[in-house]
């Protein structure tokens, strides 16, 4: 089960994680340009049958200059991804179907790139949810897995996925939360965990940026076993860093790890700008932009 949940969230990392060893003329993956999704925040990353979660995408589209971008959303309960499935809704579930355009609004950093509308699921019922399914299942949670697609008129789609797991309120009192971070630069703090954005002066050396989520942000857990025996596990952050100018040693770090950003000249009308977004490996994530002027 380990090995499916690492699985699971290198790919709920938005399917296009791309190594940043080694030299190539390819942007690299931490860098913004083109349209892309950085994230869909997710509400309740634990939910119960019936909940209502709402979805809130991260996008950049800094090159874009406001387009008009299609999505796309589809939902269906876990195809199998435990036993190799691809995670694809062949049979959606009809009520999760939904489409429209949005726009991603330039921002006063003119970068195109930061939350946009949300829109809400409900979760199928406890008959649906946990039809077939083993006490352990119904502890842990079922996944209920969310495509959030988009794209624009005659270019290509950019498919993404994540995951709600659905758990049995008749069993399990505790679900998961999100998770909070704070990030610091050169060992003073620019954003609390409290706070989504700010604005700071533009570096003009080399600096050291630090994402750290508390330990009070660090849930301690339990997971069921098939025989129904529980294991105590602590959650562990991961970090991805994105920027649309200069470069990160790092595109993803560990809880408290420092990231070198190796400044550059920003083109003028606009900030550079930096986001950070955390995961705590089980669907709950947040999201923190900087902007430098």
């Amino acid at each position: 089960m380990k090995t499916l949940v690492m699985r699971i969230v290198l790919m709920s990392i938005l399917v296009a994680l791309t190594s940043t060893c080694g030299h190539s003329d390819l942007p690299k993956y931490q860098t913004l340009g083109d349209l892309r999704i950085l994230d869909v925040l997710v509400d309740k990353p634990e939910a119960n049958p019936g909940d209502v979660v709402t979805f809130t995408p991260v996008l950049s589209d800094l090159l874009g200059n406001g387009r008009q971008i299609n999505y796309s959303v589809q939902a269906c309960v876990d195809p199998g991804l435990a036993f190799g499935a691809d995670p694809v809704c062949t049979i959606p579930d009809p009520a999760s179907i939904q489409s429209g355009s949005l726009t991603i609004p330039a921002g006063a950093d003119a970068t195109y790139t930061d939350a946009v509308s949300p829109f809400t699921l409900t979760m199928p019922d406890s008959a649906t949810m946990f039809a077939g399914r083993s006490p352990a299942d119904r502890y842990n949670g079922v996944i209920y897995l969310v495509q959030f697609n988009i794209g624009i008129t005659n270019g290509p789609a950019i498919n993404s996925f994540l995951r709600v797991f659905v758990s049995d309120p008749s069993v399990k009192t505790s679900l998961n939360q999100n998770p909070t971070s704070s990030i610091d630069l050169n060992d003073t703090p620019v954003l609390d965990e409290f706070t989504t954005r700010t604005t700071i002066a533009m570096p003009v050396t080399a600096v050291n940026f630090r994402a750290t989520s508390p330990a009070s942000s660090l849930e301690t857990y339990q997971y069921m076993q098939p025989d129904g025996t529980l294991l105590t596990r602590t959650e562990q952050m991961l970090h991805s860093w994105f920027t649309t100018d200069g470069e990160f040693d790092y595109s993803r770090t560990d809880n408290g790890t420092e990231n070198k950003w190796s400044s550059a000249a920003k083109p003028s009308g606009r900030s550079a700008v930096i986001v950070v977004i955390t995961r705590d490996g089980r669907g709950g994530s947040t999201f923190k932009k900087i902007a430098m002027n």
